[in-house]
C-alpha cells in the first residue's frame, strides 16, 4: 500500500483484534460482561486501534527514511519505538505499579497487552506500506 493511513488502518484492525484476544485470555473480569457489555467492548478496542493505527500510519509514512532496517523489521522498530513513548509519556503507569497497588491491572494493560498490540500492529504495517 502507498498511504501511510490505509496500511495503518488495516495494522491497526489487526492490533485491536490482538488487544481484544490478550486481554479476554488474561483478564478474567471480561468474562463476567454481559453479551451487549462484550459486544460494545470489542467495538471500542477494534475501533480505537483502527482510528491510532490510521494515525500512526500516517506519521510512519513521513518518518518512513528515518526509521533503521526495511520492511517488515522497519515497521517493527517504529511501533516498538511507538510503544516505550506511551510508556514513558504515560508515568503514571509507573506510578500505579509502585504505589497504588489496586489498579496493578490498567498499568499492566499499557504496558503488557501494549507491547503484544504494538508487535503484530508494527509487522502488519511494515508488510503492508511501501514507500
Amino acid at each position: 500500500m502507498k498511504s501511510g493511513l490505509s496500511a495503518g488502518a488495516v495494522a491497526g484492525l489487526v492490533g485491536g483484534i490482538i488487544a481484544v484476544t490478550v486481554v479476554w485470555i488474561i483478564n478474567p473480569m471480561v468474562h463476567s460482561l454481559n453479551v451487549a457489555g462484550v459486544a460494545q467492548w470489542l467495538v471500542e478496542q477494534i475501533g480505537l486501534n483502527i482510528v491510532w493505527g490510521a494515525v500512526f500510519g500516517g506519521i510512519y509514512s513521513k518518518v518512513y527514511d528515518a526509521v533503521p532496517n526495511k520492511g517488515v523489521t522497519k515497521g517493527l522498530y517504529y511501533s516498538l519505538l511507538i510503544w516505550l513513548c506511551f510508556i514513558g509519556l504515560y508515568p503514571i503507569t509507573f506510578f500505579v505499579i509502585l504505589y497504588w497497588p489496586t489498579m496493578n491491572q490498567f498499568a499492566y494493560g499499557w504496558g503488557v497487552v501494549g507491547f503484544f498490540v504494538r508487535v503484530f500492529y508494527g509487522l502488519v504495517l511494515g508488510a503492508l506500506y511501501k514507500k
